[in-house]
C-alpha cells in the first residue's frame, strides 16, 4: 500500500508540474520578465525560493522564506505565509508580491484553478494592510499580466 501511495504522489507531481519552472521577476519599470529554471523535487517551494532570489538585474517583492506551508485541495492551492516576513510592505509591495506569486503559480501549476492565501495559518481580511485576501484568486484573472 505504501508503494502505491508513493507512486501516486510521484505521478501527481509529474502530471501537475512540468520539468521546468517559469519564474516571473520584474524589471526596473515593474514589468514582468520570465526566466526558466529547472524543476527538481518540490516545485512549489522552488517557485518561492526562486522568486525570493532574483537575478542581479531584476527585482522581486517576494521575501525570503515567506512560505510557511502549502496544501492542494481539489483544484485549489492554499498558501500559508509567515506574517512576520510580510510586515512593513506598502501597497505597491503587497500588490506586486501577489502579482508575481500568482502569475508564476498559474504559469507552472496546471491543475490549480484557484489560489487561497492564509497568513500564520489563519484567514485574514488583508495580506498586510492593503490588499484584500478574503477570497480565492482565480486562474482566469491572474494567469495574465497585467492583472486588472
Amino acid at each position: 500500500m505504501k508503494k502505491y501511495a508513493f507512486f501516486t504522489i510521484i505521478l501527481m507531481t509529474i502530471v501537475v508540474f512540468s520539468t521546468e519552472l517559469k519564474i516571473c521577476y520584474l524589471n526596473e519599470d515593474l514589468l514582468p520578465v520570465v526566466k526558466v529554471i529547472e524543476a527538481k523535487e518540490n516545485p512549489v517551494l522552488e517557485i518561492f525560493e526562486a522568486l525570493s532570489s532574483p537575478p542581479p538585474e531584476l527585482r522581486s517583492f517576494v521575501p525570503q522564506n515567506v512560505l510557511r506551508a502549502y496544501f492542494f485541495v481539489g483544484d485549489y492551492l492554499i498558501l500559508d505565509l509567515y506574517g512576520e516576513k510580510l510586515k512593513g510592505m506598502d501597497f505597491e509591495a503587497e500588490r506586486y508580491f501577489l502579482h508575481q506569486t500568482l502569475y508564476t503559480i498559474f504559469l507552472n501549476v496546471k491543475g490549480v484553478n484557484n489560489v487561497y492565501i492564509l497568513v500564520d495559518g489563519k484567514r485574514r481580511g488583508v495580506l498586510v494592510k492593503h490588499v484584500d485576501i478574503r477570497f480565492s484568486f482565480p486562474r482566469e484573472v491572474w494567469e495574465k499580466w497585467p492583472i486588472h
